[in-house]
C-alpha cells in the first residue's frame, strides 16, 4: 500500500463547535426584554397601590410638628424630626410588612398624665378606655370618648421581634396640654394577644417657663 494514500482523521483539537446563529441570539434577547418589561410594569402597579393605601401628613401648628390625616396648609408642611425632607404634598408613610401581627383592633384602659417641673399635674391625669387600630400599611388610629383624645400616626417594626416604634399626634383632648406629638415604643407578647405601649412628649422649652412632660401608657388586648 502506498503510504501517501493513507487518510488521516481530523484531531479533536481542531474541531470547532457550531456557533449560535444570529437568529437564535435575537430570539433570546427578545424574550429577556419582554420579561424585564413585564416585571417593571408589575412593580410599578404594586408601588402605586401601596403609596395610595395610607396618607399621613407632617404639619407645623403653633410651632410644633404634628401628624394628621388632612393635607397641611400650603405654608406649613414640615419634615419629621430625624427623617428625610417631606415632599411638598406633605404625604409620608411606608408600607409595613404584613408579617407584623399587631395589625387589627386593640382595646384597654389607658393612662394619660402630665408633669410640670417633675411635679404631677392632677388635672392632666385620666385613666380611660382606648381603642387603637393598626393597619398593615403602617398607620395607627385611636380614640377615647371619655377624655376626647384622638390619635393618629405611624408604627414601624423594630430590630427586635414583637417590638415596634410609634410616632403619633394626639388631638381633641379635653386637657389641652395633651394635644401634641408623641414618640414611643410598643411591645407585643409572644402569643400576640396583648401589647403594651408607652408614649412621651415634652413641651417646647421656653426660657423662664416651667418644663412640661406628658405621657400615655396602656396594656391593650384584642
Amino acid at each position: 500500500m502506498n503510504p501517501s494514500a493513507v487518510v488521516k482523521a481530523p484531531s479533536l483539537s481542531s474541531y470547532e463547535a457550531p456557533r449560535p446563529t444570529a437568529c437564535g441570539n435575537k430570539g433570546r434577547a427578545q424574550v429577556s426584554s419582554w420579561k424585564l418589561g413585564f416585571s417593571v410594569v408589575v412593580l410599578a402597579v404594586l408601588a402605586s397601590r401601596a403609596s395610595a393605601a395610607s396618607q399621613v401628613y407632617h404639619c407645623t401648628k403653633d410651632g410644633q410638628t404634628v401628624l394628621t390625616d388632612k393635607p397641611c396648609d400650603a405654608s406649613t408642611p414640615a419634615p419629621g424630626s430625624g427623617t428625610a425632607a417631606v415632599p411638598s404634598s406633605g404625604v409620608v408613610g411606608t408600607p409595613v410588612s404584613a408579617t407584623a401581627s399587631v395589625v387589627g383592633d386593640w382595646r384597654g384602659q389607658t393612662q394619660f398624665q402630665g408633669a410640670q417641673n417633675a411635679v404631677e399635674m392632677e388635672e392632666a391625669h385620666t385613666v380611660v378606655p382606648l381603642v387603637l387600630t393598626f393597619s398593615a400599611d403602617g398607620k395607627v388610629l385611636g380614640a377615647s370618648s371619655d377624655n376626647g383624645c384622638t390619635l393618629l400616626g405611624l408604627w414601624v417594626p423594630g430590630p427586635i421581634p414583637h417590638r415596634f416604634t410609634l410616632d403619633v399626634t394626639l388631638k381633641g383632648c379635653h386637657y389641652a396640654g395633651l394635644n401634641r406629638r408623641y414618640t414611643g415604643e410598643l411591645a407585643a407578647t409572644s402569643s400576640e394577644n396583648s401589647l403594651h405601649f408607652v408614649l412621651q412628649a415634652y413641651a417646647v422649652p421656653i426660657p423662664g417657663q416651667p418644663l412640661q412632660r406628658y405621657d400615655v401608657e396602656a396594656t391593650l388586648r384584642r
